[in-house]
């Protein structure tokens, strides 16, 4: 009887086993999901990891508007109700936010934003990443200057973008430097 008892009740949490597996599996991927890649000088990383710095990678998605040349960007945001629009009359889309640790070397993109505007799209999805660093004890402003990337999903899917740091004050290395070299090197 116990043993009818046992096997009774393992076949009936086995379903639910598996309904709670389903939110385990990866999502499908947007088409606009990509990758970026970080890079620090020797003494910005090392000042991070002492102070236990956190990197915090953010990517704004944003678009012209098919119909340019609005005599005013209230003008531009009426023409969808609702819609975000930046001083230069460009839709934004929406931004993502993502931690970062010292044992990674790129942060994945989801690529999550508002695409229910980009009907009124003209050309590709265009983002801007940088990346600010946070203090645990928040004592002091971000100490750490990381480069801005801007450029389309499709060139940061083809190549992740790379964001490069640096100390605000006395790094002996650039983060100028960083993207340079990684320039050079892509191009040969």
């Amino acid at each position: 009887m116990r043993h009818k008892v046992l096997k009774l009740a393992c076949v009936a949490a086995l379903p639910l086993l598996l309904c709670q597996c389903e939110g385990l599996k990866p999502k499908t991927p947007s088409p606009y999901a990509s990758n970026v890649r970080l890079a620090f000088t020797p003494m910005s990383l090392a000042d991070m990891a002492d102070k236990k710095d956190t990197i915090v990678v953010v990517a704004y998605y944003f678009g012209d508007p098919l119909h340019p040349g609005r005599e005013s960007v209230s003008d531009a945001d009426r023409l969808i109700q609702g819609a975000k629009v930046d001083a230069v009359g460009r839709f934004i889309l929406g931004e993502e936010r993502y931690g970062w640790s010292l044992d990674a070397r790129r942060v994945h993109l989801d690529g999550n934003f508002d695409k229910s505007l980009l009907p009124q799209i003209r050309g590709p999805v265009q983002m801007i990443v940088t990346a600010y660093s946070i203090q645990p004890d928040a004592a002091s402003d971000d100490l750490i200057h990381c480069k801005t990337w801007i450029g389309t999903v499709k060139m940061a899917q083809e190549r992740p973008p790379l964001i490069a740091c640096e100390l605000e004050n006395g790094d002996k290395a650039s983060a100028d430097d960083i993207v340079a070299a990684d320039t050079a090197s892509s191009s040969q």
